[in-house]
């Protein structure tokens, strides 16, 4: 399922403070705490989750910084496998803050931070989408776009483990455990929470020298080059999958898929309705009273559309297996909107029959028994 935007999540604006996000955080923390939530319990977990997430990256300036230029892309190597995991989150102080004095349901800490240290799930790598903008000629046949995809890669240098010449030593912080023991003393009474390192998540191992070439994360960011065959047909909305284009995984698991979002630009002349074209052209008085034929540019070359004697302005025209290509040789159809075409100027002789059918024509509006005809 496709991740909210951090910030509707926490329902503050783009240039909001760190005051405004953490104040946020602290309203939105307290409603959908499991223990306290109407919400079914799972739909509140899953909720507080996603909250506790967001804030771990606009609170920290760096991760804020990635996100607003990036996406959730630019924070995926922030997180182990690049989920966000609870081992991720980095502001235990603010949830002691919030919850400190809600006396029993400090079982909180237990829920998500406890219960002993937890072995990381691999997994593959995340999903990411792109959108691309194309014309509507080139949705009609078909197109090959050369995309720019940024993304995080697993660092040659130390083979994504983050340490220089990959040599890694037992985490200092753990002793390679794996796990650390947190302390809180409430009155007469103290609270032990035992968790996932966050130094090793979880792995108790952790680099002896940082990576100088990824800065000890493990991951760089790259751009990749990738040659996009887009069909004919596609519309507003289509996706196309790219197997293996998205974010890495943990090592020995696949990366992620790409998916392709296009976008059909709005066109002059054509209105699009799934696989029909829609569009507007002109005759002229004398073709609208005699019948003839107008020329029109379609999509494909031009065509003709035959006008009987006496069409009336705003008469529509079907050309069928005109418009959009649907699947194999089938295509939708063209249909064509006729407007009256009003000269901006006129010569003598031009005025002059004009001025000679306006007679003719209030000579039989004038004849014997129209205004009997008329009073009916």
């Amino acid at each position: 399922m496709e991740k909210r935007d951090y910030y509707e999540v926490l329902g503050v604006e783009r240039g909001a403070t760190a005051d405004e996000i953490k104040k946020s955080y602290r309203k939105l923390a307290r409603q959908y705490h499991p223990d306290v939530s109407k919400e079914d319990p799972k739909v509140a977990e899953e909720r507080f989750k996603e909250i506790s997430e967001a804030y771990e990256v606009l609170a920290d300036e760096k991760k804020r910084g990635l996100y607003d230029q990036y996406g959730h892309a630019g924070v995926s190597s922030q997180f182990q496998d690049g989920n966000f995991n609870w081992s991720d989150f980095s502001h235990y102080g603010d949830i002691r803050d919030i919850f400190g004095d809600l006396g029993g349901l400090g079982s909180i800490f237990d829920m998500f931070f406890g219960g002993g240290a937890r072995q990381q799930q691999r997994t593959g790598g995340r999903d990411m989408r792109m959108d691309v903008e194309i014309t509507l000629e080139e949705a009609f046949s078909g197109i090959k776009k050369r995309i720019t995809v940024p993304k995080f890669e697993r660092c040659d240098a130390c083979q994504g483990t983050g340490a220089k010449e990959g040599k890694v030593v037992a985490c200092p912080d753990c002793g390679g455990s794996g796990q650390t023991r947190r302390m809180q003393s409430r009155g007469f009474a103290q609270f032990v929470s035992v968790g996932q390192c966050p130094r090793c998540r979880g792995e108790g191992r952790a680099p002896g020298t940082s990576c100088t070439e990824c800065d000890g994360r493990g991951v760089n960011q790259r751009t990749s080059h990738i040659d996009l065959e887009i069909p004919k047909g596609v519309d507003t909305g289509s996706r196309l999958r790219i197997a293996g284009a998205g974010e890495i995984g943990s090592p020995g698991t696949p990366p992620g898929d790409l998916y392709v979002v296009i976008h059909v630009r709005d066109h002059p002349l054509f209105r699009r309705d799934g696989a029909d074209l829609l569009m507007e052209a002109e005759m002229s008085y004398p073709t609208a009273a005699l019948g003839g034929e107008i020329e029109i540019n379609s999509l494909d070359g031009t065509a003709k559309v035959k006008v009987p004697p006496a069409t009336q302005p705003d008469a529509v025209f079907r050309l069928k297996g005109r418009g959009m290509p649907v699947r194999g040789d089938l295509r939708g159809d063209l249909y064509v909107r006729l407007k009256l075409k009003v000269p901006d100027r006129l010569n003598n002789e031009q005025k002059n029959l004009l001025k000679r059918l306006a007679e003719i024509e209030g000579q039989q509006a004038n004849r014997p028994f129209s205004k009997l005809k008329k009073k009916r």
